[in-house]
């Protein structure tokens, strides 16, 4: 820039600015289950919740008139509810789509004696639900083919009164996840897309724009080669450098992780990260555990066990038990179960086995 004396005498060089910088448009972004899932905390809370139900145990009761609910043999529709599949991969796909999308649909076989054989969990997405308005009956349609409600299952994450469908997670608090969104490509291109220079050559002689352009390219080229660069008189060259903790926007990008653990329900340690003023003791992190398990797991555990009880016979339940899950260690539990058979035991050896998983 020319000085105050040369723009007085008339001596300054002609100034050639460039054209006003215009910001470009932003496109909003939409949170959909799949875009959602390439957020790493989205992606590992679905699968802390997908982990622990799709390996739980799952217990059959029938109900006798007198006595009430007797556990018997599970049918082999709990032990395998898809022939082609495991119950596992049945059941994670299950979790999957309620906490992605809040509803899961089965499609059911039957046996020749009306019961239920088989089941295969469709795509969410491709089912739509509709109301006939006269009896309030519910019917599905899928690839162009209709179904009633003896031939679907549907699961509910959040059943809502007035609503056919479930509601997602990720709709209802798609503000939230559109934000972690942003904030990780904002993160991810800050270096290479955000038009911020990696460093400013300054100079205390007044240059038009020729001049700066040629000193500008002369520095890139010196760069490029890996040649050594020589600086007039007067001129500087100031790298632009941002701490790892600014350039990854760490402070940030944790609020975002602990967003994505309070809409899912997980504990935010098993996401990596913390909350300010918690500590982390043996007790603190058991009853966490059982507050997870209690508030979160059983939400999906009960909408699949209760669908898993529409698909046996009448009078006929499924339930899942996380006995051994919520046991804290081996001691602790070695003495639950000497106390379950000691005096009037009220369990036996062969229920004990049961329960730890060796009479398999």
């Amino acid at each position: 820039m020319a000085s105050f004396w040369q723009r007085l005498i008339g001596d300054a060089p002609i100034e050639q600015r460039a054209a006003q910088p215009t910001i470009p448009s932003r496109v909003a972004t939409s949170a959909t289950p799949d875009n959602s899932l390439t957020l790493t905390a989205v992606f590992r809370a679905v699968q802390i919740i997908a982990n622990p139900v799709s390996k739980a145990d799952i217990q059959t009761y029938r109900y006798a008139t007198g006595i009430g609910d007797q556990r018997i043999d599970n049918p082999l529709f709990i032990n395998r509810p898809n022939l082609d599949e495991t119950r596992r991969e049945t059941i994670f796909q299950t979790v999957v789509a309620l906490a992605l999308e809040g509803n899961s649909f089965w499609l059911k076989q039957y046996e020749s004696n009306g019961q239920v054989n088989s089941i295969t969990v469709l795509p969410a997405s491709a089912v739509s639900i509709n109301q006939d308005p006269n009896t309030g009956r519910k019917f599905f349609e899928y690839l162009g083919k209709t179904y009633t409600s003896n031939e679907i299952e549907h699961l509910k994450l959040f059943p809502r009164a007035g609503y056919l469908r479930g509601i997602s997670p990720i709709e209802s608090c798609s503000a939230d996840i559109a934000a972690a969104l942003d904030l990780r490509d904002y993160a991810a291109n800050w270096f290479s897309s955000a038009g911020v220079p990696t460093g400013v050559l300054k100079s205390n002689r007044p240059l038009t724009k020729d001049q700066a352009d040629e000193m500008t390219n002369n520095w890139h080229n010196k760069q490029q080669n890996k040649q050594t660069a020589v600086l007039g008189s007067g001129d500087t060259y100031e790298v632009v450098e941002l701490s790892p903790k600014d350039a990854l926007f760490t402070e940030v990008q944790a609020q975002a992780v602990q967003q994505v653990a309070r809409l899912f329900g997980i504990p935010a340690r098993l996401l990596l990260t913390g909350v300010d003023g918690t500590s982390d003791t043996y007790s603190n992190l058991s009853e966490e555990n059982q507050t997870f398990y209690r508030h979160t797991v059983m939400a999906y555990t009960d909408a699949i066990g209760d669908a898993l009880s529409n698909c046996l016979p009448r009078g006929t339940r499924a339930q899942f038990s996380f006995a051994t899950l919520f046991a804290a260690d081996q001691a602790s539990r070695f003495a639950m179960w000497n106390t379950a058979l000691a005096g009037e035991a009220f369990m036996t050896v062969d229920e004990v086995r049961n329960m730890e998983g060796l009479n398999v």
